[in-house]
C-alpha cells in the first residue's frame, strides 16, 4: 500500500502537476490522522473494556462481602434483641423485689454476660483501595454509598467499644455477687456450643443461698446502673444495625443493576 502511494507521488512530480500533488499529500495526511486517531479509539475501547471487566469482578465481591454482612447483621440484631428483653425481664424483678424462678434469672443472666460483635467482611473494599481501583469507579452514587457505609462500620466499631467497656464493669460486678458456675453442670453441657445444663439438684438444695446472693446483689447501685446501660446501649445497636442493613440493601441493588448491565 505505501509503495502504491508513492508511485503516485512521484508520477505527479514527474508530471509537474505540484498543486494536485498537494493535494493529493493533504489527503495522505489526514488519511494517516484519521488511521492514527481510530487505532488510539480502539486502543481507548480495548483499555476500557479491561477496565471494566476488572470493575465487574470487584462489584461481584463487594455483593458477596455485602450478603455475608447482611447475614451477620440479622444474626446481632436478634442477639442486641435477646438482650433487651433479658435486661427488661432482670428491671422487672428488681423492680418487683422479686426474684421469680432460679433457673429463669440465670436464663436472663447468661442472654446478657456472652456478647459478640460484628465484625464486617471489608477484604474487597480494601483491596479497591490499597490498589487505586476505587477512584475508578465509574458510578458515582456507588462510590459515596460505599464510603458512607464504611462510615457506619466505623461508628459500629466505636459503639461495641464503648458497650465492651461498660460490659466488663458489669461482669466484674456481677461474679461479685453471683457464684455463676454453681447453676450449671458442666460435664453435661456442651460449651463449644454454649449449650449449658442446669445443676438441677445443686440448684434446689441451694436455693436459700443463690436467693440471698441474688438479693445482694439486686442491691448494688452500679449492678442496676448496667442493667439499665445494657438495655439503652443494645436497645440503640438494633436501631445502628438496621440502618446499616438498610445501606448494604440499597448499594446491593446499584451492584445487580451494574452487573446486569453488562
Amino acid at each position: 500500500m505505501i509503495k502504491f502511494f508513492r508511485r503516485i507521488r512521484q508520477k505527479l512530480l514527474t508530471e509537474n502537476k505540484f498543486s494536485t500533488y498537494l493535494f493529493y499529500a493533504i489527503g495522505e495526511i489526514l488519511l494517516v490522522v484519521i488511521g492514527i486517531l481510530i487505532a488510539l479509539q480502539v486502543n481507548d475501547w480495548n483499555e476500557g473494556r479491561k477496565q471494566r471487566q476488572v470493575e465487574l469482578k470487584y462489584y461481584y465481591n463487594l455483593k458477596n462481602d455485602l450478603h455475608t454482612d447482611t447475614e451477620r447483621l440479622d444474626f446481632m440484631i436478634d442477639l442486641s434483641g435477646s438482650k433487651v428483653t433479658a435486661a427488661k425481664s432482670v428491671k422487672l424483678k428488681i423492680d418487683r423485689d422479686s426474684i421469680g424462678s432460679l433457673f429463669d434469672f440465670s436464663n436472663d443472666m447468661m442472654a446478657l454476660v456472652f456478647v459478640d460483635e460484628f465484625r464486617p467482611n471489608q477484604n474487597t473494599y480494601e483491596e479497591m483501595k490499597s490498589s487505586g481501583n476505587f477512584s475508578s469507579i465509574q458510578n458515582d452514587s456507588l462510590k459515596l454509598r460505599l464510603i458512607n457505609l464504611k462510615e457506619s462500620y466505623t461508628e459500629i466499631g466505636a459503639a461495641q467499644e464503648h458497650m465492651r467497656y461498660d460490659f466488663n464493669v458489669f461482669l466484674e460486678d456481677f461474679e461479685k455477687y453471683v457464684d455463676w458456675g454453681k447453676y450449671y453442670d458442666l460435664n453435661s453441657s456442651n460449651i463449644p456450643k454454649l449449650d449449658f445444663v442446669f445443676d438441677s439438684v445443686y440448684i434446689q438444695s441451694h436455693s436459700d443461698l443463690m436467693r440471698k446472693e441474688i438479693d445482694e446483689l439486686f442491691k448494688n447501685k452500679i449492678f442496676l446502673n448496667n442493667i439499665f446501660l445494657l438495655e439503652i446501649n443494645y436497645a440503640y445497636n438494633i436501631d445502628v444495625l438496621n440502618n446499616t442493613k438498610a445501606q448494604i440493601s440499597q448499594i446491593i441493588d446499584i451492584l445487580d443493576q451494574e452487573l446486569s448491565a453488562d
